[in-house]
């Protein structure tokens, strides 16, 4: 039987694979920082009925989420959104998803003694390997943006984002099943699901909030240097801060709805609702680093729907890495 919480950060890394192509057709209709705000209000509306009809309160503990999801979801999504325009889909999630396994790993470690095991470490480790192995060559051979360094730059920004809140989750999420244990009450977060939406409420009320402050910075840094000319209307403004590296196929538009409430709907239903609950479902078993390890493989789940919606196409090697990546995923679920 495979363990939950490697099925939960499977769950995940196949939400977060989706992910990335539909925030960049947001971007390009409604600009990154608009696409992470609304996205975020769809999904703080759904997990709060969620939390409101079965979720638990968290105590002291509420205000550790909200932090962590100020970092992860205002300043790491933030960051993240700017990066996919420069980047592109499949560049931006491995540096993201590959850096914050590692930093996260790292860090649960030294802050609260949160080791790895050695099988999972090696296993974990595997995964990333296919993950590198599999993108590599797409990624040397992709042209490069002119400001390939900025993308870089707010990529890296989102991984520490996405490392310090997932850490500051599990930590969190540690510490209130210590007050459950000590209250008496019967009630194991881990083993109580109606937890995770009351955790993710809070983690989406923290980055709604830090999300729109940098809107508000953001709309008063483009005026001062005349980012955006008053005539352009959203759609060209999208196109602006959007795509860079490839042009988006005028066929997507018969198949699917090119309007911005249907890719923010997606975005944050794969992402918030259904990517990030899942997360915080696995960081009630998994160890930070090895859950951030399975969510890398979003990548390799994303260069499908990226070359359906985008016109990208894997690298000769994206199958071996494939093969690598899930191997090591057999491998965590085995030991």
């Amino acid at each position: 039987m495979i363990p939950i919480g490697v099925l939960a950060a499977s769950l995940s890394a196949l939400c977060y694979g989706v992910t990335p192509a539909c925030a960049r057709r947001s971007i390009r209709l409604l600009g990154f920082a608009w696409a992470n705000v609304w996205r975020l209000v769809v999904a703080l509306v759904v997990i709060g009925l969620l939390a409101v009809t079965v979720g638990r309160g968290l105590g002291d503990q509420a205000a550790a989420f909200a932090l962590a999801g100020a970092v992860g979801f205002g300043l790491g999504g933030f960051a993240m959104f700017r990066a996919l325009p420069l980047l592109g889909a499949p560049l931006a999630s491995l540096v993201v998803e590959t850096t914050a396994a590692i930093v996260a790993g790292a860090l649960a470690w030294v802050w609260f003694a949160d080791a790895v095991s050695l099988p999972y470490l090696v296993f974990s480790l595997i995964m990333l390997a296919g993950v590198v192995l599999g993108l590599l060559p797409y990624v040397r051979g992709a042209v490069r943006h002119p400001r390939l360094r900025a993308g870089l730059l707010f990529a890296l920004v989102s991984a520490l984002a996405q490392a310090f809140s997932g850490v500051l989750s599990r930590k969190a999420l540690l510490a209130a099943q210590q007050v459950a244990n000590a209250r008496g009450a019967g009630v194991s977060v881990g083993k109580n699901f109606a937890f995770v939406f009351s955790a993710a409420f809070d983690r989406l009320a923290g980055g709604l909030v830090v999300a729109l402050a940098l809107v508000a910075l953001a709309v008063v840094l483009r005026r001062r240097a005349a980012w955006a000319r008053a005539s352009l209307t959203p759609l060209s403004r999208g196109a602006e801060w959007g795509a860079v590296w490839t042009t988006p196929d005028p066929r997507v538009g018969r198949v699917l709805p090119d309007r911005p409430w249907f890719w923010v709907g997606i975005n944050a239903l794969f992402g918030p609702i259904l990517g990030v609950t899942s997360m915080v479902w696995a960081l009630q078993y998994l160890q930070p680093g090895v859950a951030q390890a399975i969510a890398a493989l979003a990548p390799l789940i994303a260069i499908p729907s990226a070359r359906w919606l985008e016109g990208y196409r894997p690298p000769r090697r994206f199958a071996l890495g494939v093969v690598i990546a899930v191997a090591g995923l057999a491998g965590l679920a085995l030991s």
